[in-house]
């Protein structure tokens, strides 16, 4: 008699050919139609960007309320609660950005569309990067609680580095980061963005931002997972929780770089944010199961905490002169 096989683990099981396509027809068309509108490369007004914010809310809104509809009430809290941790967690992320830019000196005003551009490549990779991270964290899962653990530990450690970094008063020069040094090694750089191209005579400042702005999305995409991981856990509500997050984080940036002194306790709000998760990592390790209801008003009030903190102690604002372009 022929051994019987071992069943594999399969963590998509269960996801239905309806859920499936109702999440990538309206999520690909939603960003064929934002990269169309922002084909031109037109500067980016606050009216612009909080309309299109509000457009892809309302995109995952919508989606919810299918999860709602086509599961459960309970999915649906989890959903969101995926949802409204990616995108706290982006705050520091899109600061990054912005320090970014300005290490290449592309944070004037003239420089938008050139931020727009670069930020049209860049949220693309963060949604490549995502789906590869958070699908090998659903497969890591069942590999035992020690993996929520160590999931704790990488969380933690990014609380370390959040809290080192906004300890500082260091800014780091990305123009020097180690991945440009390693693109000058092999490629011939042209110290000019008037063609307003990546590749010219060489490679320009413009790809040098954007290769920053890439390792900058996958570092993210790594220390976000344990993040989703904690709180969702459902392969299909990480992955579509942090998908619609992401794709409505190039709006969000020119949003937050306008307000980014009048929230500027948010990334403590995100830092403490961060603990929780890692306590309910912990926590579930251990078997202790903290209500999905729970766990999305602990996100919430941490989050408008942060807001009310900032507005009720206002930051003085700073002037600062901005870099020429530099590589």
């Amino acid at each position: 008699m022929p051994p019987t096989p071992t069943p594999s683990f399969n963590p998509f099981a269960g996801i239905s050919t309806l859920e499936v396509f109702a999440f990538i027809i309206p999520f690909v068309l939603a960003i064929w139609v934002d990269l169309r509108a922002h084909r031109s490369g037109h500067a980016v007004t606050m009216k612009d960007a909080a309309m299109w914010s509000a457009i892809w809310v309302a995109c995952a809104m919508a989606f919810g309320a299918f999860i709602w509809k086509e599961r459960s009430a309970e999915a649906a809290s989890l959903y969101f609660t995926g949802y409204v941790l990616e995108k706290a967690l982006a705050v520091d992320n899109l600061f990054a950005f912005f320090l970014i830019f300005k290490s290449f000196g592309l944070t004037l005003e003239a420089n938008q569309p050139l931020q727009h551009r670069i930020l049209y490549w860049g949220i693309l990779g963060a949604i490549v990067f995502r789906i590869v991270f958070l699908g090998a964290g659903a497969l890591l899962l069942n590999l035992g609680p020690f993996v929520l653990i160590a999931f704790a530990a990488v969380v933690l450690w990014t609380v370390y580095k959040m809290w080192r970094s906004g300890d500082s008063d260091e800014e780091v020069d990305y123009s020097n980061h180690w991945s440009v040094n390693m693109v000058k090694k092999f490629a011939t750089v042209n110290p000019s963005i008037e063609s307003h191209r990546f590749f010219h005579n060489g490679v320009t400042p413009l790809f040098l931002c954007l290769v920053c702005i890439e390792i900058c999305d996958l570092i993210f995409a790594f220390d976000s997972m344990p993040v989703i991981v904690a709180v969702v856990q459902d392969p299909y509500l990480m992955i579509t929780s942090s998908l619609w997050a992401a794709a409505g984080l190039r709006s969000l940036y020119f949003l937050l770089i306008a307000a980014q002194n009048k929230f500027w306790a948010l990334d403590k709000a995100v830092m403490l944010l961060l603990v929780f998760v890692s306590l309910k990592l912990i926590g579930a390790a251990f078997k202790f199961h903290l209500p999905n209801a729970v766990s999305l008003t602990i996100v919430l009030l941490i989050l408008a905490g942060g807001i009310v903190w900032s507005l009720k102690f206002p930051k003085p604002e700073e002037p600062e002169a901005l870099p020429e372009p530099r590589v």
